[in-house]
């Protein structure tokens, strides 16, 4: 059953709005994922401050606002997804809002440490075994992360394409591992919780010498190793 929903989230970013609006309205893909440019689709375009996109056909509609303030020598922002959802409403509500504020963490991170560095992106999903209750407790296991590691302290891992590097464990939870390196920001997606495989992330930023394909081969072989299902 169709039924419209709204998620709203606030907080400060470590950037001033015209390097927030860039972030957020052209460079989605060093942070977040490839789209089309939002002024395509918006119905508010006032830089740096606030926009608002919306695609609709007939009842159905998706709308992303942001709001961007200055403050304090950074920004505070404002961003409300809206919409329709056509099917399996509380399970698509339920990820999406979880998955809002672990993207707007991962935003405040692109633009402490990385904004303004050339940057790619490859997303690379798990096995469909992946999609079990056990969910990221086999990565968890794969990166050193135990139930004493706190997020904010430091590991070394063992990543595919660069071998043992100290990484930040920048954000964890039971649905979410967010790990941050010199160069690097890897998000591990729990979506086994919401019907579907786990899913990473990668986003790697100033030049890098190895092919992107590649390391989309890699970190498929090491997920299917982690989850013993077929790359």
């Amino acid at each position: 059953m169709s039924d419209k929903f709204r998620i709203e989230h606030e907080g400060p970013l470590p950037a001033v709005p015209e390097q927030v609006w860039l972030a957020v309205t052209r460079d989605s893909e060093a942070w977040l994922m490839p789209s089309e440019p939002m002024k395509d689709t918006a119905i508010v375009w006032d830089p740096p401050y606030r926009c608002v996109a919306r695609e609709q056909s007939g009842d159905w509609f998706h709308q992303i606002e942001f709001q961007i303030e200055a403050r304090d020598g950074g920004s505070y922002i404002r961003y409300v997804h809206s919409g329709v959802f056509e099917d399996d409403w509380d399970t698509q509500y339920d990820g999406a809002r979880k998955h809002t504020g672990f993207y707007m963490h991962t935003l405040a991170e692109y633009l402490k440490h990385f904004q303004g560095r050339p940057y790619r992106h490859v997303e690379v999903h798990a096995p469909p075994t992946s999609a079990t209750a056990a969910g990221l407790q086999p990565v968890r296991t794969a990166l050193g992360i135990h139930d004493t590691t706190e997020p904010g302290g430091t590991l070394v891992a063992a990543l595919p394409t660069i071998g043992e590097v100290e990484a930040v464990l920048d954000f964890h939870n039971e649905y979410f591992i967010g790990l941050r390196t010199s160069d690097a920001l890897y998000r591990f997606f729990g979506r086994n919780f919401f019907g579907a495989p786990v899913v990473l992330g990668a986003y790697q930023y100033g030049a890098q010498d190895v092919a992107l394909e590649t390391v989309a081969d890699e970190w498929t072989g090491w997920l299917a190793d982690v989850f013993g299902g077929a790359a």
